[in-house]
């Protein structure tokens, strides 16, 4: 956790800063004059988001308190519900955190990682106040072996890496206020099973620190992007499979980086190589996400920018080298991409919905609603077109279709979801034509934002919306690394009828699941501004009159990852023809409280339209607010006014 600030709150409610150290991590409280019991808080950056963790003590006296994944997910079980409610409701640390609680829930939860703890070498380690240095030996190994997550309603997801690892991933879920039992071990092995081989010596997250640096003095000190493309920089060749000589290579090791259909140059050289903004941008240690071979790893590379802006991307990466070219800052990892011939991925989403128009609800009022993004790109890494793709599993009922759309767009759009019985040959005649639209958010279940609203909220009757919508048990069978299909086709037009050929076939997995919709409303959001929300209004006295930006703005929430980017969209029939110009802008992290202010431009130069006055049936000015957890589920606010 980067830039950690710690506070501790006692059983009064009074507040203190906790200094820590940067490098360290280790942080000291002075707890004169306060009443046990303590909650202690601690908020950094994760990768590229940002995370609140919390830890408990329940007596006063000299003593180490752990801040830690594990220590959040002990104290959400202990309250049963989101651990930061702590930090405001003394009455529920009064009542809830004791001596007995504590020590009952470490056991629980240290008698489910027995193994783990045993092959890390901290079998009878205390998770609250064991010993923690990062990189030595400790909690922190047990912590490179398990991922923790607590979900807005106090409910925990467990998995380890060896169990993510497994032919059959393993994932341990805990209703809010359910610790877990020793039997639940199983659940969490220490040993992976890949290829049904058992593989007990897994990569861990410093394996990588070659990477890590490499990429540091690729982009670091004096770099800039035609140094780094010109290969003046000897770092930089020293990141992709590419640069590996052949006599050099190991065997079975891709000899060029592909990566959901495109080539090197054309995803990090077009991306972040060739981005003078990437000038100076330091690199974290990749985390590791999920262990596929011994020796390849999906993994989180995560970076800040000069500017402060944080960003990421999930890679491949395999050992590349023979053992004889290895050296000791050069152990051989190399990124090689997913080897996907086109853009095939996944992602879960929870999206706050406030409509600006109360007469014209979508969804008949303010809705939470969980989703899936499923992307393929219109064309393969040749620029080949591709004319269907239908995506299966979990949470898609029969199968979802997805065909190009009548508009402008880099992915193919939702078209319908399939039904029972229905296959890739029943597409040409049942589901002609295209669609208007980018659509790849396919929604799976949502609820009224208040709860008294439910009767009003509706789910609407369109291809893109899951019907019928999903139930509590269905998005339960929605798990970390659940595998979904993408059965990719092109119609061979030498045959009457036309005959779908498949083309390609990809099991991807999602890394983490939507939310149960009901639990978005304890989950505390990111908000657009009333003065924002005032300019897409017409009516209103601020309403926007065009312009080549827009002024977004919104008050940075506490205990909430920073917003990353806001997009804005204003369609307008004002003066015909109608006019659609959408934008983006990036934002920097925002400290808790903060007023940020971003002028978005439209893309590519346009001004957009005015809001004002505006009356045609399928004018509309839209904005959202994006984030994203450190397990990459991402989450907007979006408001729209439809008239």
């Amino acid at each position: 956790m980067q830039g950690a600030t710690v506070t501790l709150t006692d059983a009064g409610g009074k507040s203190v800063n906790c200094p820590a150290d940067a490098t360290t991590g280790s942080f000291q409280c002075d707890v004169t004059g306060l009443a046990a019991p303590f909650v202690l808080v601690a908020t950094g950056n994760v990768a590229d988001s940002q995370a609140t963790l919390i830890s408990l003590s329940a007596t006063a006296g000299t003593q180490t308190i752990n801040i830690t994944p594990l220590t959040n997910a002990i104290a959400a079980t202990i309250i049963g519900d989101n651990p930061t409610k702590l930090l405001s409701d003394t009455s529920l640390l009064q009542s809830k955190v004791t001596t007995s609680s504590i020590s009952t829930t470490v056991k629980a939860y240290s008698d489910a990682l027995a193994d783990l703890l045993a092959a890390t070498g901290n079998a009878g380690v205390d998770l609250i106040s064991g010993p923690l240095t990062a990189g030595a030996p400790g909690l922190d190994r047990l912590l490179d072996q398990v991922k923790v997550n607590v979900l807005p309603n106090g409910g925990v997801q467990l998995s380890s890496v060896a169990g993510a690892s497994s032919d059959t991933p393993a994932v341990l879920q805990l209703a809010p206020g359910v610790a877990p039992t020793a039997s639940d071990s199983a659940s969490l092995p220490s040993v992976a099973t890949i290829g049904g081989a058992p593989v007990s010596n897994l990569p861990v997250a410093s394996d990588l620190a070659g990477l890590q640096a490499a990429f540091n003095q690729c982009f670091g000190g004096s770099s800039t992007a035609s140094a780094r493309q010109s290969g003046s920089i000897a770092a930089c060749s020293q990141i992709v499979v590419d640069d590996v000589a052949p006599g050099v290579r190991q065997a079975g090791v891709p000899a060029t980086y592909l990566s959901n259909g495109a080539n090197v140059d054309q995803d990090l050289g077009a991306g972040i190589v060739a981005d003078d903004a990437m000038n100076g941008a330091v690199f974290s240690l990749p985390e590791i996400i999920r262990v596929q071979a011994a020796d390849k790893v999906w993994i989180k590379v995560s970076w800040t920018r000069a500017d402060g802006i944080r960003d990421g991307m999930q890679q491949i990466a395999q050992i590349a080298l023979q053992p004889s070219a290895r050296t000791s800052s050069d152990n051989g990892w190399r990124l090689i991409g997913n080897q996907r011939a086109i853009l095939s991925k996944v992602n879960g989403n929870a999206q706050r919905w406030d409509w600006l128009n109360p007469a014209k609800p979508f969804t008949g009022t303010n809705a939470y609603v969980s989703s899936l993004t499923l992307q393929v790109a219109t064309v393969d890494k040749d620029g080949v077109a591709v004319d269907f793709a239908i995506v299966s599993g979990p949470g898609l009922h029969n199968g979802v279709l997805l065909k190009p759309s009548s508009g402008v767009c880099d992915t193919l759009n939702i078209q319908a979801q399939l039904k029972a019985g229905e296959t890739a040959s029943d597409v040409l005649s049942k589901y002609p034509g295209v669609q208007p639209g980018c659509r790849n958010n396919y929604r799976l279940a949502g609820v009224a934002q208040d709860v008294s609203a439910q009767g009003s909220f509706t789910w609407p009757n369109n291809s893109a919306w899951s019907n019928p919508q999903l139930s509590a048990a269905d998005l339960g069978a929605i798990t970390p690394f659940s595998v979904y299909t993408f059965d990719i086709y092109r119609y061979d037009k030498t045959t009457t009828p036309w005959t779908p050929k498949q083309v390609y076939s990809y099991p991807v997995r999602l890394r983490t699941p939507p939310p149960a919709p009901d639990t978005l409303r304890q989950y505390a959001w990111q908000d657009v501004s009333k003065e924002a929300r005032d300019l897409l209004t017409p009516g209103s006295s601020t309403t926007f009159t065009g312009g080549a930006t827009f002024p977004m703005s919104w008050t940075s929430a506490s205990g909430v990852p920073f917003v990353k980017k806001t997009n804005v969209q204003i369609r307008s029939t004002i003066g015909a023809p109608q006019v659609f110009v959408s934008g983006t802008a990036r934002a920097k992290p925002a400290a808790a409280n903060t007023v940020v202010r971003l002028a978005v431009p439209g893309d590519q130069g346009a001004s957009f339209p005015s809001v004002a006055a505006a009356t045609g049936a399928t004018d509309m000015s839209f904005a959202n607010l994006n984030w994203s957890d450190a397990f990459d589920l991402n989450f907007s606010t979006s408001v729209e006014y439809d008239h």
